[in-house]
């Protein structure tokens, strides 16, 4: 009997002809169909994990560092729960990725037989669009429409159920390109007209800059802006380089748990220009507006997101064509007499840079404590950072040092989405595989490693040479910073229970060792000195547990 093509060829004739060649996946039965026939197709590498939140964080991150869409498999509804925590992230962070999850067949599923389950219904919450596939023929379309709508903006996770019978069963339909919606849209003139006057007769404004920034490829555009009008650039939902690491209006992130700190940041400021983010996202967010009765003006082309919950003036537009225009209107103002802000910007160049140096005078003055400060140890760690590294970010507590400390370029920074820990193991994979020639570093908290420790053997058995460095406090701190908020006690955060990872310490060297992983545990600068350049010039897997002091300090 000829080799008849099945449900499983369309599916992968249709991913390969809109450009897929890498797939992340955790194996299980009820994929068997497509994993049988993925040996046909050379054009495809398959990166498996041993846990499915590995799978999926890893497609995030491909599909992050590439720009196209990242593609994972589950496995039926349990593997689907399993990848819940980091689909969540990419929901959140509107990341493309196509999911495919194998469901059991159809003429059982009325038998309500283990791991099947309403996948549809399952996946709503996290899912851009969700459906279950009924029959082999609409499998390249349905796959085909999936793709598009991950990749059109507000872009996000679509989920595919597909009953493995179906995968099996002849399908003659055939494969066609995927259309793309180009979403560079020019914005409305009147509305950057509008914006124009608010921002205009401001006396303190403020930029907030978001994630659309860095994809819109706008950080110049938004440097312009800020030094016509002489405001700081804040970063507001940031996971990607979205201001020049040289640019003197960089004032840093915007606090992204506390909201009262997040208020007192942009206390001084009477207009916010916020740039392709959310507004605002903080885990603890102050009730009512969430930029209070200042100004706004907000940019972007999420319409969901865009004046949802704070009175603005709407530019909807590509982010780098609105600040185009909205720069050449002002500069045309500024030209007229009409607003005047050099001695602002002076001023406030000033000022972030006498932040900056108090921050690191701070720092040092803990330069001699051991076990290490986060800030030492992190300050070691970039000094021999080579500058076409890229960054992968799950620093938590550490994360003010790591914005002093580390340069962040464009296209070379990559942070959690969604606040769901465990990225930083499982990330590096995905944006390893996106451009091999770039050699890969991750920062991650002890704790949130633990999430997804298996991406250390997807790594070893993939033969990526990725450095992990865990900054190993041995407890969750952010959760006794979180007790302490509005306080400098430190009682509350004592008498959290189940936040320190102690008795036993855990053996990160051992574990890394057990997945094949080239591990060393270093207690000092010297140590890291010595290992972390030894690891730079690896062509393998590393991991470094850098021990770090989990000493509360005075705010």
């Amino acid at each position: 009997m000829p080799d008849e093509r099945t449900g499983a060829d369309a599916f992968i004739e249709q991913i390969i002809e809109a450009g897929v060649r890498v797939v992340f996946g955790n194996p299980g039965t009820t994929e068997a169909p497509f994993l049988g026939r993925l040996g046909k197709y050379p054009e495809i590498r398959f990166i498996v994990a041993l846990h499915e939140a590995v799978a999926v964080c890893a497609a995030e991150g491909y599909a992050r560092a590439s720009g196209e869409i990242g593609v994972v498999q589950l496995h039926a509804g349990a593997g689907l729960g399993n990848g819940m925590g980091m689909l969540y992230n990419a929901a959140e962070g509107c990341t493309p990725m196509l999911v495919y999850v194998g469901q059991l067949e159809q003429s059982g599923l009325y038998l309500e037989p283990t791991l099947s389950g309403d996948l549809v219904a399952l996946s709503h919450p996290i899912a851009k669009w969700a459906h279950e596939v009924r029959t082999a023929e609409e499998i390249p379309q349905v796959v085909r429409r999936a793709m598009k709508v991950a990749m059109t903006p507000p872009c996000g996770p679509v989920i595919l159920s597909i009953p493995m019978d179906l995968m099996e069963a002849p399908c003659a339909a055939p494969t066609a390109a995927t259309s793309w919606v180009p979403t560079a849209v020019r914005p409305d003139r009147k509305a950057v007209e509008e914006a124009a006057t608010v921002i205009a007769r401001a006396d303190a404004p403020v930029l907030l800059a978001g994630d659309g920034v860095a994809q819109a490829g706008a950080l110049d555009e938004l440097s312009a802006l800020a030094r016509l009008i002489g405001a700081p650039i804040h970063g507001a939902f940031m996971t990607e380089t979205c201001i020049h690491p040289d640019e003197p209006l960089n004032a840093g992130r915007l606090p992204s748990i506390d909201g009262v700190a997040a208020a007192s940041v942009l206390a001084p400021y009477d207009c916010a220009v916020a740039v392709g983010t959310k507004v605002l996202t903080n885990v603890f967010p102050l009730p009512g507006l969430p930029l209070g009765d200042r100004d706004v003006v907000h940019i972007g082309l999420d319409t969901w997101e865009l004046a949802k919950s704070q009175p603005s003036t709407v530019v909807f537009g590509d982010e780098r064509e609105s600040l185009q225009e909205l720069t050449e209107v002002l500069t045309g103002r500024l030209a007229a007499g009409q607003v005047d802000n050099e001695a602002r910007r002076v001023r406030v160049e000033s000022e972030i840079e006498d932040a900056r140096r108090r921050a690191i005078d701070a720092d040092q003055s803990r330069w001699a404590e051991m076990p290490m400060s986060p800030e030492r140890a992190v300050a070691e760690l970039a000094a021999l950072v080579p500058e076409d590294v890229c960054l992968i970010d799950e620093s938590i507590t550490a994360y003010g040092a790591v914005s002093r400390y580390f340069r962040f370029e464009p296209g070379r920074w990559y942070r959690l989405r969604g606040g769901g820990i465990g990225a930083g193991m499982a990330l590096p994979i995905g944006v390893q595989l996106a451009d091999p020639s770039v050699k890969v570093v991750a920062l991650v908290g002890d704790g949130s490693s633990l999430y997804t420790i298996t991406a250390l053997w997807t790594a070893a058995h993939h033969g990526l040479p990725i450095t992990w460095v865990i900054l190993n406090n041995r407890s969750y701190r952010v959760l006794k910073e979180n007790a302490r908020r509005g306080s400098d006690s430190t009682e509350a955060a004592e008498r959290l229970v189940g936040v320190n990872l102690t008795e036993p310490d855990i053996d990160f060297v051992s574990v890394a060792e057990g997945f094949g992983v080239e591990a060393h545990r270093l207690t000092g600068p010297d140590d890291i000195q010595r290992y972390f350049s030894a690891a730079m010039a690896a062509d393998h897997p590393v991991l470094l547990d850098v021990s770090i002091s989990d000493a509360l300090t005075t705010r």
